[in-house]
């Protein structure tokens, strides 16, 4: 990308997000972020004392009105968007039988309507500068079975692969399209999932977490900032010729 791009990403008040816009903004980029948490304003902060323009605001991924909103006053500032990261996401674990139409519609909403109103509203601004670079977060639970992560995984599933369709569709168009796929990253959704198990399974969090990283090729978790480093680079020039893929940065856990 050249100095100064500009991009957007969504659900940046915290986790990859949040580390997703800090990079971006580290390296040059003008960012747009927006978030449903207040939290947003302080990623807003951080990116100015980095040297960069930042627009923020509160809103909704899965209402159409604030996307809408949000794509306009980007433009309206900054006349132009370069990478779109769709990283906004929610996680919901629970046995199927134990899911409320309500929760599991949410989360369809958040994680998979999230990604396909943003690319709605930005690609015709795409198009008519005749180049983007679209990156949709997908998850390792989109290519393997976790216990009672079905409906978060069917929609993991569902961005990888409306990212393959999208790309074909917006090649002509000079834009590029792909998805990236993270393992086990030290978030709070992660750490809330642990709590969770830890709950059900009656052991302590700290055994829960150790047990956790011992899946891990490199027995660790990931940090946010090694993924927002992967996103960068599939966002960027160096990415040129990638498009329609999907990025495993899983330290290994697919490949086992």
């Amino acid at each position: 990308m050249e100095e100064r791009d500009l991009a957007i990403v969504t659900g940046a008040a915290s986790g990859i997000g949040r580390a997703t816009a800090e990079v971006f903004a580290r390296k040059g980029c003008d960012v747009a972020i927006m978030d449903i948490d207040n939290a947003v304003e302080e990623v807003a902060a951080a990116a100015r004392a980095a040297g960069v323009s930042c627009h923020h605001a509160r809103g909704d991924v899965a209402e159409e009105k604030d996307v809408e909103a949000f794509v306009s006053e980007v433009l309206e500032r900054f006349g132009r968007i370069d990478v779109l990261v769709n990283n906004a996401g929610v996680v919901l674990v629970r046995p199927v039988e134990e899911i409320a139409v309500e929760d599991f519609r949410r989360v369809v909403d958040v994680n998979l309507g999230g990604t396909f109103l943003f690319c709605k509203h930005v690609i015709p601004v795409m198009k008519r500068r005749g180049s983007g670079s679209i990156v949709n977060m997908g998850s390792v639970s989109g290519h393997v079975g976790q216990v009672d992560h079905s409906v978060y995984g069917a929609t993991k599933g569902a961005i990888i692969a409306f990212t393959r369709a999208l790309a074909w569709e917006v090649a002509p168009y000079g834009i590029r399209a792909n998805s990236l796929s993270p393992g086990s990253v030290d978030t709070p959704m992660l750490r809330g999932d642990i709590e969770i198990e830890s709950r059900k399974t009656g052991l302590p969090y700290e055994e829960v977490k150790k047990i956790r990283e011992a899946e891990q090729a490199f027995r660790r978790w990931a940090s946010p900032q090694e993924i927002a480093e992967a996103v960068y680079f599939l966002a960027s020039e160096k990415a040129s010729f990638i498009t329609g893929t999907d990025l495993l940065v899983d330290c290994g856990w697919v490949a086992k």
